[in-house]
């Protein structure tokens, strides 16, 4: 049933210029939740959001009802802006942004705040206030979007 969902939701999400980034189920007292998130670099509207669920419903009827079970609840998100960053994706949607990272350092994790200047896939370029830094994926513990108000 999940590679199913996953085929239909990638499918979705690239009609509306956005990619498939997850796919979850979990359950609650009105039944299966199925939680399908998607992102691009400049992230989905809630519009598209509504679009990519409404055509999933749509296949759900055009499949008479095979592609969810009949008392599922269907959620359509973005990954959402507090996430850590882990995937070479998730950096590459997020370069120009300052980044809160823990950094392998020897023995010792290494705290900083950094702007994210490129992404690749084994590893990412930060700026710095002594200048920019090539640090490998392998070497980041965490790497969250800091938030500027």
């Amino acid at each position: 049933m999940l590679d199913r969902i996953k085929k239909y939701a990638g499918e979705a999400a690239t009609k509306y210029g956005q990619e498939l980034v997850d796919v979850t189920t979990a359950s609650n007292s009105r039944g299966m939740i199925i939680r399908i998130t998607v992102g691009s670099k400049a992230g989905p509207t809630v519009s598209v959001l509504t679009a990519i669920s409404k055509d999933l419903r749509n296949t759900n009827e055009a499949e008479d009802g095979a592609l969810f079970p009949d008392d599922c609840q269907i959620e359509v998100s973005s990954p959402g802006a507090d996430r850590d960053l882990k995937t070479y994706k998730d950096f590459l949607w997020n370069e120009g942004r300052d980044l809160k990272l823990t950094l392998k350092d020897g023995e010792k994790n290494r705290h900083t705040e950094a702007n994210l200047v490129k992404a690749f896939e084994d590893s990412i370029i930060i700026q710095e206030e002594d200048g920019e830094k090539k640090v490998l994926v392998e070497d980041i513990v965490k790497a969250k979007i800091k938030f500027k108000f």
